[in-house]
């Protein structure tokens, strides 16, 4: 990744300003919480970050990394930027709608975090964050760096959780299909009905014909 649009934003700030940014994963999912990724860094160690040859050759939009890709690069985010991971549950999902949700994980994500970044980066057009200093990005994940490695942080732990989800309720195969819509997905919901963790309010409930009080 080269990334000149992070070091443009990041120009006025002082050194020990923190940049962020900020991503989710599991907006479109059927089953399962939607997951907000945070990624902050200071200014002063932004320009050298950004040289790193892992940054410049490997960290991109985690939807277009493998798996093992993935769990590979964590260690290396963590090592380097301060992160935050929050969620909204399916049933958050449901009773908010998705822009409630994902402000609530946010702000879960940024209590992880526990800092304050005066600068954050938000992928996308939308602005759920309703925080100070936030500029939207659309395809941030992919233009930069600390948008891609809060992309990251969200899909490795939001897939953390489904695997887990799917130890506990096999039946569905949440650990392979991370509770995105699928052929498979659609079969086991029409033999099995929808689990405790599916988002009841999704079109995929009524044009399947599932009744909304299994």
């Amino acid at each position: 990744m080269i990334d000149s649009v992070t070091a443009g934003l990041a120009a006025l700030l002082g050194p020990s300003d923190l940049v962020a940014g900020v991503d989710e994963a599991g907006r479109g999912s059927w089953a399962g919480p939607v997951a907000v990724g945070v990624a902050a860094v200071a200014a002063k160690d932004l320009e050298k970050l950004l040289c790193e040859r892992w940054v410049k050759e490997h960290l991109d939009d985690s939807k277009g990394l493998s798996p093992a890709w993935r769990e590979s690069l964590l260690p290396l985010v963590e090592r380097h930027f301060f992160t935050g991971f929050g969620i909204a549950s399916a049933g958050e999902c449901d009773d908010l709608g998705m822009t409630a949700a994902l402000h609530r994980a946010a702000e879960r994500a940024f209590a992880s975090l526990g800092l304050a970044p005066r600068l954050t980066i938000l992928d996308g057009k939308h602005d759920y964050l309703a925080r100070p200093g936030v500029v939207t990005l659309v395809k941030g994940d992919s233009r930069s760096a600390p948008v891609a490695a809060a992309s990251l942080v969200a899909k490795v732990g939001r897939d953390s959780l489904m695997r887990e989800a799917g130890l506990l309720m096999p039946a569905w195969g949440f650990a392979t299909h991370k509770g995105y819509g699928s052929r498979a997905h659609e079969t086991a919901l029409i033999e099995y009905g929808l689990s405790a963790i599916h988002r009841r309010s999704w079109g995929y409930v009524k044009r399947l014909g599932l009744g909304a009080d299994e």
